[in-house]
């Protein structure tokens, strides 16, 4: 082999692997185009991008705790609707009125038609509420469910 020929090789293979891109990533980039500085970067990339799921993730869990909490408290205020309902309609029975009857005149007192259309009304607004919290805690429990999903 002739020496200039030698020569013009080793340069167009000097320019060759000069012109060629680096990669950081030691899958892609082989033996010539690995370069530290970007593998580097591609690793603080990747760490940051876990910090931010890791941060979302915690989130995530705070935001299905706070949600929680929301159902227990409506739980709870449920038990006492419903003590109170039962109550109410335990002395609506023990007056002397069944669920569907209505008392006759010659049993009813003066002012019992009053006390009994109020306790009748409180029944309602409680049935009411109950309703409220009822669809607030399914409401909460199906948010609950897509957090989970994410």
């Amino acid at each position: 082999m002739s020496k200039p020929f030698f020569l013009t090789l080793m340069a167009a293979l000097t320019l060759a692997v000069a012109g060629c891109a680096t990669t950081g990533d030691p899958n892609a980039g082989g033996l010539w185009g690995w370069s530290e500085a970007k593998a580097q970067q591609r690793q603080a990339e990747a760490r940051a991008t876990l910090e931010q799921e890791e941060r979302r993730g915690d989130e995530l869990k705070a935001e299905k705790q706070r949600l929680q909490n929301q159902i227990n408290a409506k739980k709870k205020e449920l038990e006492a609707k419903n003590r109170e309902l039962e109550a109410l309609k335990k002395k609506r029975s023990t007056s002397g009125r069944s669920n569907d009857s209505k008392p006759s005149a010659a049993t009813e007192k003066p002012g019992d038609s009053k006390a009994s259309a109020a306790t009748e009304a409180e029944i309602s607004r409680l049935e009411a509420e109950r309703a409220q919290l009822l669809d607030g805690i399914r409401n909460l429990e199906l948010s609950i469910g897509k957090l989970s999903i994410i």
